[in-house]
């Protein structure tokens, strides 16, 4: 590896050494010469070559050249600037090696004023060089200048701005205090060019720190000093991000400025974020998209201790924040007039455990006939407070078989009112009904976000529970079966709608004054055609329900001259019966069924 290095050396040597032999070449070629007239102690050089491919444009070689040896003027300064800090022999000031931390990258881009360039070309080796020089005394005496001329405005500014904090004018207070926030960047950089010349004497850091010092108490003075309104906060982040995002326009789509990552926004951080792009539009810093955007403007908010903790970002197509600015401020000092803070509801986060839901009693017993004349009234209240137009979740069980759940709204008195229904209880019998605020609903959150179980870890809601005594509905049957002229033995159409209705959740009763319900049967048979081989009978039938303490009828169906057929009357008879319960079961099954 050194061997390698001699080697690129001697061919250095050997190339410049052949350029300034040329005749006319400038005497900057030769070292000796080049430390002569341009000495390290009165001048930063760079001096860079490129050998020129046919048909490349000279003008466009030599502008690349001339980047190359600026870069390398800054990479001195940047060699120097490590070394100062490292070393820490002439920098002995803690406030000074944090400025060299902080802001030596920030040299890149520094003015290397009076910064001068030449170029040569040396047509026989096709050798393109260029040579940049610049004086350290402009550049002491420019940067001392802009530090200056910086500070007096500074000092100015910080003292004109807490002036108009005090009579109220914010909005004026805030841009003078990001323009000293520039102003004192400026310097920062001047300062740490200066350090890297060895110039760190010429530089007070303690009126540097007061200064930085001085600005941000202006800034705390602007959010804690009087009120606040919407329009100033705004200004104050749109003037913090067009800090750090510089003079370059790009392209915005809007985001969302959520509630501590719930996904939610409220009135006031809406027209807060609308108001921050509208600025930066006024700034010409961004320009707002739909789509295809260079970056996405989104943020965070919430509230801890009464201080709203804000935070806005330019994040890019990979999630990498361009600008961010991060803030709290006190939530009483801040008039949002008819915009809401929350999001909707939120409020209630921190009450929701406190939230009481009560019920008539803790248990019901209901005949099935009369569910709708037995709703379930659960009333939600806090601090004896009734609580409107929350949603609460209802959810009917029995055993492990949920049989319905859905969602009522409380009313003005907070009452949530579920009127029970056939649909929501399929079957009699014991069940449990679990009643909750619906806190995904009321939240209008995902229920599988983070947000959301993170407010039921630490915010429970109550849960209650009643128990609900689903008694079947009642039937007395009074049945009349006869066949060919005498009843019926063994009956057939009552035996077969009894069964229906059993597995349609009837029971049945021996007398008529216990029953919801009587059934009557009326069915008789009589005879038709024959022939040697076939005889005929035909049926003819009526079933009718009431409801027992109204006569009110709920069913009613009838047959006529239902044909049946066999080796005798009798077996006729009862194919004709058995024709009329197939008929008989599905229209019940369709008109009474579930």
């Amino acid at each position: 590896m050194a061997m390698r290095k001699i080697l690129l050396l001697i061919t250095l040597l050997y190339i410049f050494d052949a350029a300034y032999a040329q005749k006319g070449a400038p005497d900057w070629l030769d070292p000796y010469n080049r430390e002569a007239k341009y000495s390290s102690d009165k001048y930063l050089v760079g001096l860079s070559s490129e050998l020129v491919p046919k048909g490349k444009s000279l003008a466009d070689i030599y502008k690349q050249l001339n980047q190359l040896s600026r870069n390398q003027i800054i990479e001195s300064i940047h060699v120097n600037i490590k070394s100062e800090t490292k070393m820490n022999i002439t920098i002995v000031n803690t406030e000074s090696n944090q400025l060299l931390d902080q802001n030596s990258v920030s040299i890149s881009k520094a003015e290397l004023v009076g910064l001068k360039f030449e170029n040569y070309y040396h047509k026989k080796k096709k050798l393109a060089f260029s040579f940049s020089y610049v004086s350290i005394q402009e550049l002491v005496d420019y940067n001392l200048s802009i530090i200056k001329t910086n500070t007096e405005a500074i000092d100015k500014n910080v003292t004109l701005a807490g002036a108009k904090i005090i009579s109220g004018d914010k909005e004026g207070a805030i841009e003078l205090l990001f323009e000293s926030q520039v102003k004192m960047k400026e310097i920062q950089q001047s300062a740490v060019l200066l350090m890297s010349l060895g110039m760190d004497n010429r530089l007070d850091f303690h009126k540097i720190g007061q200064m930085k010092l001085d600005i941000a108490q202006g800034t705390d003075d602007f959010f804690n000093k009087g009120t606040l309104n919407v329009h100033e906060l705004s200004s104050f982040y749109a003037y913090g991000l067009q800090l750090q995002i510089g003079d370059s326009p790009f392209s915005v789509c809007t985001g969302k400025i959520m509630y501590q990552n719930s996904e939610n926004e409220s009135r006031f951080s809406r027209k807060f974020k609308n108001q921050i792009l509208n600025k930066l539009s006024d700034l010409e810093s961004v320009k707002l998209a739909e789509s295809g955007c260079d970056f996405t403007f989104q943020g965070m908010f919430t509230e801890a201790n009464g201080k709203v903790v804000m935070v806005t970002d330019f994040v890019d197509n990979n999630g990498k924040v361009k600008a961010t600015v991060n803030n709290k401020f006190p939530l009483a000092s801040v008039q949002f007039g008819d915009l809401a803070f929350l999001p909707k509801n939120f409020e209630y986060i921190k009450d929701l455990s406190s939230i009481k839901l009560i019920t008539e009693k803790p248990d019901f017993l209901i005949k099935k006939v009369n569910l709708y004349k037995h709703p379930i009234k659960i009333r939600l209240s806090t601090a004896s407070v009734a609580l409107a137009d929350i949603p609460v979740h209802f959810t009917i069980s029995k055993g492990e078989s949920i049989q319905y759940e859905g969602d009522i709204i409380s009313d003005k008195s907070g009452t949530a009112t579920l009127i029970l229904n056939k649909d929501q209880i399929k079957r009699s019998g014991k069940l449990v009904l679990n009643t909750t605020v619906n806190v995904a609903a009321l939240l209008d959150i995902a229920a599988d976000a983070e947000f959301y179980k993170k407010v039921l870890l630490e915010n429970p809601p109550q849960k209650l529970q009643t128990k609900l005594n689903i008694i079947a509905p009642t039937v007395y049957i009074n049945s009349s079966e006869a066949g060919l002229g005498n009843k019926m033995e063994i009956p057939l159409l009552g035996p077969a709608i009894k069964k229906t209705l059993i597995d349609m959740d009837y029971k049945f009763v021996d007398s008529e004054a216990a029953a919801d319900y009587t059934l009557i049967i009326e069915a008789s048979t009589r005879k038709g055609q024959s022939s040697q081989y076939m005889f005929f009978s035909y049926l003819d039938a009526t079933i009718a329900m009431r409801e027992t303490s109204t006569d009110k009828e709920i069913y009613k169906n009838g047959l006529s001259s239902v044909k049946g057929g066999g080796s005798s009357y009798e077996l006729a008879s009862i194919r004709a019966y058995e024709k009329a319960v197939d008929n008989f079961i599905k229209d019940f099954i369709s008109k009474l069924g579930e």
